[in-house]
């Protein structure tokens, strides 16, 4: 899931993996979001992962390798992004006025290169069902640090949104101003810098565990909008892979 860039399905790919390795798993993912709401989400989500020579199928994404080797990766994928927002979760009688904020497809491409010091990430993606017709990219690094079983995955990075992207989950319309009584807000393109703790522990040659944790620090854009009372939001995942 896009909101998780360095979650589960780059956990696999910072734990050395063998080509045409298929892996089924389980993930659980919780997500407090910066919106007025009444909930944590809670998405429990099966994972596939299989690796190919050209093709590839990482949980929530999948696409084409379009240049692999020791220290380079390029993709061409299409993916899920699942930031929502429920007006029945709202916190009060206005949030629940407003419209439903629903995920999307995006479609877009990533670079990631090996270095000494870790590993530098770059992707860039927009909306392909007409949801939001925002983009948004990630610049990111991560570092491998192995302990025996257990590898610990420290990484940061920063997001940047479109300000199509942002008027639609974070925007209040005329119409919806009028309707619940929030004053109309129409953000513009907003960057979010994050940090994230994973680790994965390898229990034998067929199962690995992983949890992680992740803090975005929003930005003013978001944290601006009155649907929002948060200036952070956070994703915690745990999940176990069994791999063929």
């Amino acid at each position: 899931m896009i909101t998780r860039i360095l979650s589960a399905s780059l956990l696999l790919i910072a734990v050395t993996t063998q080509a045409k390795d298929l892996a089924l798993g389980l993930d659980n993912e919780w997500q407090i979001s910066p919106y007025r709401a009444t909930r944590v989400d809670y998405f429990p989500f099966p994972l596939l992962t299989w690796t190919g020579d050209t093709f590839y199928i990482d949980g929530d994404e999948a696409g084409i390798l379009a240049w692999k080797d020791e220290y380079n990766e390029l993709k061409i994928k299409g993916l899920w992004f699942d930031r929502s927002y429920d007006r029945g979760d709202g916190n009060g009688w206005a949030m629940q006025q407003l419209n439903n904020r629903r995920t999307t497809m995006m479609a877009g491409v990533s670079y990631q290169r090996i270095t000494p010091l870790g590993a530098l990430f770059g992707q860039v993606a927009a909306d392909t069902l007409g949801v939001s017709n925002g983009i948004m990219a990630t610049l990111s690094w991560q570092a491998l640090l192995p302990i025996e079983q257990l590898a610990v995955i420290p990484a940061f990075g920063l997001d940047w949104e479109s300000a199509r992207q942002n008027r639609y989950y974070y925007g209040v319309s005329d119409a919806e101003s009028e309707r619940s009584s929030l004053p109309a807000y129409n953000p513009t393109a907003s960057l979010t810098p994050w940090i994230q703790m994973a680790f994965d522990y390898t229990f034998s040659p067929r199962w690995d565990g992983y949890a992680s944790a992740r803090v975005n620090f929003l930005d003013q854009t978001v944290t601006s909008s009155p649907m929002v009372d948060k200036s952070q939001s956070y994703v915690v995942d745990v999940g176990v892979n069994y791999h063929f």
